[in-house]
């Protein structure tokens, strides 16, 4: 007597519970391949969010324009002036926020970069700006006043802002004999400094940016030893 041909019940289960746990399989690993290609887009836009602030501050500083700044009480003050938290400082306004012709002369416009810690949980570095104009009659500024509304949270609108847990900023002088050592503070004086130093901590996701050496224009060309 011939055997029947097919499958028995208890076989088609088993089939049916192997199928069930390699699609499973499949699922639970397409999952895990989509987060992990989620998690690197996210990695990627941070890191290239960070390096395209990096090359807008370098291209910023480097463009630092140095100006007897006069106030009304007669005190004069470069149009340069920092510490190691904050930093004030003249420039031209970049051509695609100044809406002028590329033909015209560029456009001045003070600039405040800092480290907002108004929400001690997120520190957020931002960088600031106001158009540049002195008193029609005095062609003074009232630098205080300049301070205050940059200082003040929500008066004026971030230009950029980025998560970073710190931010440091040094100076250091043209070299005069002797190797000078970075000063924290570049205040009332008369130059600008040769080197800037911009250290800024990333957050979790991002890790720490590279340390910014920058120098402003009118000393790139200075003959430099080793740093």
């Amino acid at each position: 007597m011939r055997k029947a041909l097919g499958f028995t019940l208890l076989e088609l289960m088993v089939a049916l519970l192997l199928l069930t746990l390699l699609a499973g399989l499949i699922f639970s690993g397409f999952r895990l391949a989509s987060r992990a290609w989620e998690t690197i887009n996210a990695h990627s836009a941070a890191a290239s969010e960070g390096v395209q602030i990096q090359l807008f501050l370098r291209n910023l500083l480097e463009q630092a324009i140095p100006m007897d700044i006069w106030d009304p009480a007669e005190n004069y003050l470069l149009s340069f002036q920092g510490t190691q938290r904050e930093l004030i400082f003249l420039a031209p306004l970049p051509l695609q926020l100044s809406q002028r012709p590329r033909t015209t002369a560029a456009q001045k416009a003070w600039f405040y970069l800092a480290l907002d810690e108004t929400d001690p949980q997120h520190p957020l570095l931002q960088l600031k700006t106001q158009p540049f104009s002195l008193d029609e009659d005095e062609q003074s500024l009232d630098w205080a006043r300049l301070q205050t509304d940059f200082r003040t949270p929500g008066l004026i609108a971030p230009l950029l802002t980025l998560t970073v847990d710190s931010l440091t900023l040094a100076y250091r002088a043209k070299e005069t004999g002797t190797l000078p050592d970075w000063q924290h503070e570049w205040l009332d004086e008369g130059t600008l400094p040769e080197l800037i130093l911009l250290q800024a901590g990333g957050d979790r996701d991002q890790g720490a940016w590279p340390a910014l050496m920058i120098t402003p224009r009118n000393n790139k060309y200075e003959i430099k030893e080793t740093f």
